[in-house]
């Protein structure tokens, strides 16, 4: 059974009668010992797990980590309520899949933004990844993959946590490139060296206009670098800031190189 200390948000168990199969779910965890470095946030949990149907043979489960964005300056996080719904964390059916949405740092004198000290450190998020699994008992399968997900400021997190070293299989940024996007492209050129990989990586980076420079000046690196096929995509949405993850973040989930309405690339 799921210890005490998880607060489920769905009357789901993580573990059926102890034999490490998960039905799907979601739940939420106060403290983490991986994000201790984080500190605490009044009101507000350390992470929020989601899970679809996890068998425990299962060989191919994949670990999506989302970096949420910023805040207004007297705007709650609301990190279960209101961050989980809008991250496109809705999961298919297929692949095996577990969710993590952890929530960032308060830089101080900034209110509202965040970063994610803990998941830049090295090793910083296998120990978070091997923290939550640990929350399903011991006979819960290894991860095979793992997927980063960034909003808007969360950006800078995901880059971050790339530079770490991480072994990330695929990223998907939903208007969250404002800087130079070079750690993007070695990240790219490195796992696509990687050759016979399952699942084959992906990135797909979607932006808007007024925040293209960034996301335009990775598409030509991408395509200097050979990397432009369905699964290597920058697009150009007018959809508003707030609702790319949502709109387009479940189909990605399901297929990466799914046509995305309303896109077009960069």
């Amino acid at each position: 059974m799921l210890p005490r200390r998880l607060l489920l948000l769905a009357p789901l168990t993580g573990c059926a009668g102890g034999s490490g199969a998960a039905r799907g779910g979601q739940a939420v965890l106060p403290r983490v010992a991986a994000l201790a470095s984080h500190g605490a946030l009044p009101g507000e949990p350390d992470l929020v797990l989601r899970w679809n149907a996890i068998p425990p043979q299962a060989r191919n489960l994949r670990v999506i980590v989302h970096f949420h964005g910023f805040a207004a300056p007297a705007e709650p996080l609301r990190l279960a309520q209101g961050r989980l719904p809008g991250s496109g964390l809705r999961l298919p059916d297929q692949p095996p899949s577990l969710a993590l949405l952890p929530r960032g740092r308060p830089l101080p004198g900034r209110p509202g933004r965040f970063d994610w000290p803990a998941l830049a450190a090295p090793g910083g998020l296998a120990a978070l990844v091997a923290e939550a699994a640990a929350r399903f008992g011991p006979t819960f399968p290894p991860p095979a993959s793992l997927l980063l997900t960034a909003h808007s400021g969360g950006g800078g997190g995901l880059l971050a946590a790339l530079e770490a070293g991480a072994r990330v299989d695929e990223v998907h940024l939903f208007d969250a490139l404002y800087r130079d996007p070079a750690p993007l492209l070695r990240w790219a050129q490195a796992r696509a060296a990687l050759r016979g990989a399952v699942p084959p990586p992906a990135l797909v980076v979607i932006a808007r206009e007024n925040t293209a420079a960034p996301a335009r000046r990775l598409a030509a690196g991408l395509r200097q670098a050979g990397l432009d096929g369905p699964r290597w995509r920058v697009l150009l949405t007018a959809a508003p800031h707030n609702d790319i993850p949502r709109l387009y973040g479940p189909a990605l989930l399901a297929a990466p190189e799914v046509a995305l309405p309303g896109t077009v690339p960069a």
